[in-house]
């Protein structure tokens, strides 16, 4: 009986005539309209909402408000940050040190999917792609322009020849050391002897890790000019210069190989590996730069018998002053029975600018130092920097060799408890006190799983 009621009730229905159907109301979807609702709010009540959010959700609310018309700016100098790769391509994880908080970020939005950051100024992101490609990205923004192709140096030369998945390049050694000593005698090579080969072929990958070292910008790329100082891997050491007006690399000679550099008053700053401090010119004629000697660094090789020197930085102080920092280093292997082990030491040097001298100093008032692979600066921590503590260096793991390539802890072959001492080893990135000589986590960072260094960043607009 069921069945037939059905069966009828659906004749019933299909005799309805196309009129009968018509006559009925059809349903309406609703319009949709999206209105920005910040760009009706008075900027009093979006400068109240700003003050009441965290550092990460005060950029984000920013961004929001710059794109509604209500430009909202942060301050002057915001304290910096800590960018790491995440676990995939895909992430880069931000972590801020006045909240102690992290966030993550999609790296197809900034532009930067499988990049290796080379360099940080002025709130942008110097980056090399899987190519071996330059670009520079402000990941708050979003905004990515190239660099000039790195095939514009003289001894490098680019081809798709004997490759499957994308070209490599080609460096003619014979020129790259007439650029690099500048015509005086070429020094006789560790491992080939006087036997060094003609060419040398690296790919897009490669040059990331063992060709590239540090990219740094005179002034913000929003501006119309600017230029980019490229300091190569030490193994080859010397310095290329490009600017927007010319978008070439030229390389400049380098006899002891460049380790660190800065742009400060208005020209390149460059500290050699054998501690010689140069101040950097354009030739507005020819458009080569040139170095100027400013003062020779006193470098100890070992101090305290067992820390050996591994970095050289260049800064510059919240009053001007030119600082060298020295970063010396100590590990002990781990063994079955004993976790691995490692510290580190800084010594600061101050410039005398009348005497042309260096003097070691642990007082540096209430600034604290910056230092990486990525960036040198100083902030006072009188300009309201949450989370910064005076007299210190802020440390950052600066072995871009290693970099996007897993972190294979030696703990894992004795188990979790060797795991847990390895995580409070502050390599990655620690805070070393000038005046007591300590050294300590940054608050709230946990170890990263990878092993690709971490950055400073400054976010900026």
């Amino acid at each position: 009986m069921a069945g037939s009621r059905s069966r009828q009730q659906l004749k019933r229905q299909r005799g309805r005539t196309a009129d009968d159907r018509d006559l009925r109301p059809a349903k309406r979807t609703p319009d949709v309209v999206r209105v920005n609702f910040v760009r009706l709010l008075p900027q009093d009540l979006l400068a109240k909402i700003h003050g009441r959010l965290t550092f990460l959700d005060r950029l984000a609310f920013a961004v929001v408000c710059s794109a509604a018309g209500h430009p909202m700016n942060l301050e002057d100098t915001p304290t910096p940050w800590i960018v790491f790769p995440g676990k995939t391509k895909e992430k880069a994880t931000f972590f801020s040190l006045a909240d102690s908080r992290a966030a993550a970020a999609r790296t197809s939005d900034l532009g930067m999917r499988g990049h290796i950051v080379l360099g940080s100024s002025f709130g942008w992101l110097a980056t090399a792609d899987e190519f071996g490609g330059l670009q520079i990205v402000n990941p708050v923004t979003g905004q990515h322009t190239r660099l000039p192709d790195i095939a514009t140096i003289p001894f490098l030369d680019y081809s798709l020849a004997y490759s499957k998945k994308g070209g490599h390049y080609c460096l003619n050694t014979e020129l790259f050391h007439r650029t690099r000593y500048g015509g005086l005698p070429v020094p006789i090579d560790e491992h080939y002897g006087s036997m060094m080969p003609q060419t040398s072929t690296l790919t897009g990958y490669q040059m990331r890790h063992w060709f590239y070292r540090k990219v740094i910008l005179s002034a913000s790329p929003r501006l119309d000019s600017y230029a980019a100082m490229l300091i190569l891997h030490q193994n080859f050491g010397v310095p290329a210069f490009a600017t927007s007006d010319h978008p070439t690399w030229k390389v400049a000679p380098s006899v002891h190989g460049i380790e660190d550099a800065i742009h400060h008053d208005g020209r390149f700053y460059s500290i050699s590996s054998s501690g010689a401090v140069e101040a950097w010119e354009r030739d507005c004629a020819t458009g080569e730069y040139t170095s100027k000697l400013v003062a020779v660094a006193r470098v100890n090789m070992v101090v305290k018998e067992e820390f050996k020197v591994v970095r050289k930085y260049i800064a510059a102080m919240p009053d001007g002053r030119l600082v060298v920092l020295l970063k010396y280093t100590w590990e002990k292997m781990m063994t079955y029975n004993d976790p691995r082990k490692w510290s580190c030491v800084f010594k600061v040097q101050m410039l005398d600018e009348a005497r042309r001298r260096w003097k070691e100093t642990r007082d540096i008032g209430d600034a604290a130092l910056f230092v990486g692979m990525s960036s040198s600066f100083c902030v006072s921590t009188a300009a309201a920097h949450t989370g910064i503590k005076p007299g210190c260096v802020y440390f950052a793991d600066d072995q871009l060799e290693q970099a996007a390539e897993p972190r294979e802890w030696e703990a894992n072959k004795y188990g979790p408890r060797s795991r847990e001492d390895e995580n409070k080893i502050p390599e990655q990135a620690g805070v070393y006190s000038l005046k007591d000589g300590t050294v300590e986590l940054v608050q709230g960072l946990a170890r990263q799983p990878w092993s690709s260094p971490p950055v400073w960043f400054t976010p900026s607009f």
